[in-house]
């Protein structure tokens, strides 16, 4: 029995062994450039890359945006708890394609290597556990965290920053443009960030000199009271679309108290796609009518293209901040069809039409 099981275990590691001599012979026959990533590491990658492992939901979602799903060749197995169902619609393959980990917890090794990636992508605070992990098999890998900071803040999923606002700016487009770089997409990448802002830059002309005082306040629903604070893009996109998050004393994603939320008293409430239940609880619930959101049914189940997660998309900036700002100031944007705006992009980034709910 133990002759069986060491037969089995040796067979199991000279597999593992040819796939590592298989990728690491690949790889020393190609030239190599350096990459800086979002951590502020120097990464080592093949100058050309045709094979690219993505474990990050926001960088596979830009991805497609800029056309490379031919060279994606692995995802995470949960990217449908992270993306809505539209991205199917635009990419139907990504069913067929192999799931060697997921977005915080594992990577299977003998999986990945036998994709033979000539890069991973993967988010950055998983660096210290999953990227060295990948790092060890002799693959390179990329942080991406779509904002800008130093390592510290880089490399956590609730990081302390200064003025999130120009953070996730500046790393939108650092992000993207480093993307485009590595998958041989830089025009099309010049191409997203000048129409994501030329979006945002419409909100700017309207609404960008409102004094405090006559801006509307927001909130951010999640399940169980939690909501988001400042640190995230989630409070950004609000800020952005003219709003003032009343959750900014608190910093990241955190609980609050029913107290809390009544003594905030905002004007809007709003809440993701994906917890769209919580529209109806709300509404429902008598704890929740003092609310002024609530007396005037001012509460908004953001689509799935608005995406105000705790790092932005690009569609967050160039759908999303539009889409939010229309609801908050309905007279100030009432020549603006954001239906038009979202096939615009939809059609030109994902190749198809979107068709879900506004």
């Amino acid at each position: 029995m133990n002759y069986i099981v060491t037969k089995l275990v040796m067979r199991k590691l000279v597999t593992l062994l040819l796939f590592v001599l298989i990728c690491g012979g690949s790889a020393m026959a190609q030239e190599k450039r350096e990459v800086v990533d979002q951590l502020g590491r120097s990464v080592t990658i093949p100058t050309e890359i045709n094979r690219v492992v993505i474990l990050m939901h926001h960088a596979l979602d830009v991805a497609l945006e800029l056309g490379a799903q031919d060279k994606i060749v692995g995802v995470l197995s949960d990217w449908e708890k992270y993306l809505p169902q539209g991205f199917r619609k635009a990419w139907p393959q990504i069913d067929d394609v192999a799931k060697p980990g997921d977005l915080r917890t594992s990577v299977n090794a003998e999986e990945l290597l036998k994709l033979r990636p000539d890069v991973v992508i993967i988010t950055h605070y998983m660096m210290e556990k999953t990227g060295k992990q990948i790092e060890a098999l002799g693959v390179p890998v990329v942080g991406l965290s779509f904002y800008k900071a130093g390592y510290e803040e880089a490399s956590v999923l609730n990081p302390k920053l200064e003025d999130p606002n120009n953070s996730y700016t500046e790393g939108m487009k650092e992000g993207v443009r480093l993307l485009g770089d590595i998958l041989d997409k830089s025009e099309r990448a010049e191409q997203l960030l000048a129409h994501i802002f030329r979006n945002r830059q419409i909100i700017e002309d309207r609404v960008g000199n409102l004094e405090p005082q006559d801006r509307v306040t927001t909130y951010m629903a999640y399940p169980e009271l939690f909501t988001m604070g400042t640190g995230k893009y989630a409070s950004v996109i609000m800020e952005r679309a003219g709003g003032i998050n009343v959750a900014m004393e608190i910093s990241g994603y955190k609980q609050v108290s029913m107290e809390e939320v009544l003594k905030w008293n905002p004007q809007v409430i709003f809440t993701q796609d994906r917890y769209k239940y919580i529209a109806d609880e709300i509404k429902e619930s008598p704890a929740w009518q003092a609310v002024q959101a609530v007396r005037e049914g001012r509460i908004y189940v953001t689509p799935e293209y608005v995406k105000p997660w705790g790092h932005p998309c690009p569609e967050s900036i160039g759908l999303g901040e539009l889409w939010m700002a229309k609801k908050l100031y309905p007279d100030i944007f009432a020549d603006i069809d954001i239906e038009a705006y979202v096939n615009d992009f939809y059609k030109t980034f994902y190749g198809i039409a979107y068709s879900g709910s506004h």
